[in-house]
């Protein structure tokens, strides 16, 4: 059994910025392609190739195919060739594009260029979302650093004028833990759960940074917040469950594991408590 449950710890960690403060990226249905000839195969200029980007040479999880690299090219060029007055919308499209292949450091880019010409909270939180997730998706140490600082740093914009954005203080935080001042994120962290005790985005991360230092009572008491609230998260169920198992309160563990199991459908949830389950027994 504890074998099984240190893999499941430790994908806890890989996930801990991921599982529960990702904004929501409203990518609705898919959007029809340019039907205009114009500009379709004209040669990309080399900004427009995105050669100034400042991830141009890193890597993505996902990688385009040749459609969706014609249709990312084809809003460069509309985008680089409007006039200033539609620069903003066409930016849209083409940021939401990148959030759509999970190409969130290209997004970020193209949001901070909406938010140096646009400057207005509303802007600098989609920016920080952005570079928040390209954070939590980043495959090289380096490029998270990067992403988690830009992430801060427009964050921080929004908060100076209004520092009630819970949210971006949650996923600021997050920022820290992966950095040499991890107690930074874990304090504001703190900060946003003394001025909102019931905030479940804060305390499901305190809870996975309980489990990463072994503290399970703490952990226990976190999960247990959220699902006494809100016994419908199902994700809090489940590492209130682990929690418990780690602190040899076996019956308590398979009663929060099997409720979990009734409620949340997803295969792969379903497959893993099925192994944790049969441990328990």
């Amino acid at each position: 059994m504890n074998k099984s449950f240190l893999i499941i710890i430790l994908v806890s960690l890989g996930l801990v910025a991921t599982l529960y403060s990702l904004p929501k990226i409203i990518v609705g249905e898919k959007k029809e392609l340019l039907t205009g000839t114009a500009n379709r195969d004209k040669p990309l200029k080399k900004e427009e190739m995105g050669e100034n980007e400042p991830d141009k040479e890193e890597s993505h999880a996902n990688k385009l195919d040749a459609n969706q690299q014609k249709l990312i090219n084809q809003l460069k060029v509309n985008y680089f060739e409007t006039t200033p007055d539609k620069k903003e919308e066409l930016g849209k499209k083409l940021i939401n594009e990148f959030a759509k292949f999970q190409m969130f450091d290209s997004a970020a880019y193209y949001s901070e260029k909406l938010s140096v010409s646009n400057p207005n909270e509303k802007n600098w939180i989609a920016t920080g979302d952005y570079y928040y997730q390209a954070f939590t998706y980043a495959l090289e140490d380096v490029k998270s650093v990067k992403m988690g600082e830009k992430s801060r740093e427009y964050y921080q914009k929004a908060l100076d004028k209004n520092p009630n954005l819970l949210l971006a203080k949650t996923n600021m935080a997050m920022t820290y833990v992966s950095t040499q001042t991890p107690m930074q994120g874990i304090l504001l962290l703190r900060e946003v759960v003394a001025e909102s005790p019931d905030y479940e985005p804060a305390l499901f991360n305190l809870g996975l940074l309980s489990m990463r230092s072994n503290q399970f009572l703490k952990a226990v008491e976190r999960f247990r917040h959220i699902t006494k609230n809100n016994p419908n998260n199902t994700k809090a169920a489940f590492y209130l469950g682990v929690s418990l198992a780690r602190l040899g309160r076996n019956e308590e563990a398979k009663e929060v594991l099997l409720k979990v199991k009734e409620i949340d459908k997803d295969p792969s949830i379903q497959a893993e408590l099925s192994t944790l389950l049969n441990e328990l027994n």
